[in-house]
């Protein structure tokens, strides 16, 4: 009997060693986490997981038949509200997808400190919010390098920008507007640091001040004028901060 006051979890690889690295990470690291058991493909993971209904999945994403993704997809049809922690050894352009997708992931071989971050993430958050959303965001990524979203959390679930509609992103106290081609803003319960983390390998979006993230390909101009500020292509200007001013005029060459 499993106890229920316990986050309940279950393990999906088809390596028998990376199953057995994660049982004993999550051993002596999450006290408080139950795993209820082991899977090595899909369909098993899916009878397992009809069975006990888990509290999150540690699920890989490379394995032979189906994967991991496609597991992620059958789940919306299966009432599964629990959450999804993939675990990758994808390279650094998958990893981005994963970042902009808002989707937890876990890069094998796993890092002590990278799992606790992950656990304590699963701690806050009892139930999925919209993977649904969030696994279209990622296939949408995956599929084709310059057709990235972004996803953000909303009031409803979960919504995904295309970052070439995004000119810029300013700082609104704990709250960040994200700022669209159209004049259309979407503000989100998330502070800048967040955003940048999850932005940090494209290199079209730069921060030359700590209140604005920018979409490198909206600006049109530089002026030194009032200390020095980027002029977009909608004629907003958006300041650049004395520390930040010479490597913003470095990547305007």
């Amino acid at each position: 009997m499993f106890n229920s006051s316990k986050i309940r979890a279950l393990v999906i690889d088809d390596s028998t060693q990376a199953r057995k690295l994660l049982r004993l990470m999550l051993s002596e690291l999450a006290p408080d986490f139950s795993i209820l058991g082991e899977a090595e493909d899909v369909d098993q993971a899916l009878l397992m997981i009809r069975q006990y209904n888990p509290d999150v999945l540690f699920l890989d994403i490379e394995m032979p038949g189906k994967s991991g993704l496609q597991l992620a997809e059958m789940l919306q049809d299966e009432n599964f509200n629990g959450n999804i922690v993939f675990t990758t050894a994808y390279n650094a352009y998958a990893i981005k997808a994963f970042r902009l997708a808002a989707l937890d992931y876990l890069l094998k071989p796993i890092q002590e400190d990278h799992l606790l971050e992950a656990l304590d993430k699963l701690r806050e958050v009892k139930e999925s919010t919209d993977n649904k959303t969030r696994l279209k965001a990622l296939e949408e990524n995956l599929r084709e390098e310059r057709n990235e979203v972004l996803c953000i959390p909303t009031q409803n679930g979960s919504e995904f920008i295309p970052l070439e509609q995004i000119t810029y992103l300013e700082a609104d106290g704990s709250y960040v507007q994200i700022h669209c081609v159209n004049n259309r803003i979407r503000t989100v319960s998330k502070n800048l640091k967040y955003f940048e983390g999850a932005l940090a390998d494209c290199t079209n979006f730069i921060r030359p001040h700590r209140s604005f993230l920018v979409n490198l390909d909206c600006v049109t101009n530089y002026s030194k004028a009032d200390g020095g500020f980027l002029i977009l292509n909608n004629s907003i200007q958006i300041p650049v901060s004395r520390e930040r001013k010479q490597s913003i005029l470095e990547l305007l060459k």
